[in-house]
């Protein structure tokens, strides 16, 4: 029985050093694969494919917990019924769930049905802070301040208003293009932002399997 060993975070600023330490104490001879993607994307379940695919019968693959292994109920669903049809067994270190087992397979369902609901009311509350700040008195905009001070600001759009062209105007204050397109054109600036809007339902309806923006 060959086992691998899955350390997975979200971000490359998170750090994987505590999951490697204990997957490796449990299953010292265990080989690592290690991947940093979102638990809800596509990414995450082509990789989790791969794995499976490179998996032979009676093989297992080791995560520390649940949430290790993906974040969305579609994909927990797809994933471990794919594993216990190729005959590849699951192990949640922390959790101490092993899918080998009927009891374990029941426990598993319970607790990701449990963590769904959390992140589900997570993202309520959050929508909900979101538009009592948008009712709020003074409220300017989401989003970081920009750094560029207004006489900076003016002086790029009176270049613009001269005619120089957008990568004139980057390579001369230092700024990126893109960033001076939606500066100096109104109509780019609004679709930049409704393209940004509709990235963050599409990021919700991935994690809830419904669109609440």
């Amino acid at each position: 029985m060959k086992t691998f060993l899955v350390a997975r975070c979200s971000h490359p600023s998170q750090n994987l050093d505590s999951q490697i330490a204990e997957l490796k104490a449990a299953y010292p001879d265990g080989e690592l694969h290690t991947g940093y993607r979102s638990g809800v994307s596509t990414k995450n379940q082509v990789e989790l494919q791969k794995l499976l695919d490179m998996a032979d019968k009676g093989s297992q693959l080791v995560f520390l917990r649940l949430s290790r292994v993906c974040r969305s109920m579609e994909q927990f669903l797809w994933f471990f019924k794919a594993a216990n049809k190729k005959g590849v067994n699951i192990v949640l270190l922390k959790d101490q769930i092993d899918f080998g087992t009927a009891t374990g397979r029941m426990c598993a369902s319970m607790l990701f049905s449990i963590i769904t609901w959390q992140r589900e009311i997570q993202l309520e509350n959050i929508r909900e802070g979101r538009k009592a700040k948008e009712k709020s008195e003074g409220f300017k905009g989401w989003g970081r301040k920009s750094k560029v001070s207004d006489a900076r600001r003016k002086r790029i759009i009176a270049l613009r208003e001269k005619g120089k062209t957008l990568k004139e105007i980057a390579e001369e204050v230092n700024l990126s293009v893109a960033y001076i397109h939606r500066m100096t054109s109104p109509d780019k600036a609004k679709k930049y932002n409704q393209d940004h809007l509709k990235r963050e339902r599409e990021r919700t309806q991935e994690r809830t399997g419904k669109l609440k923006i």
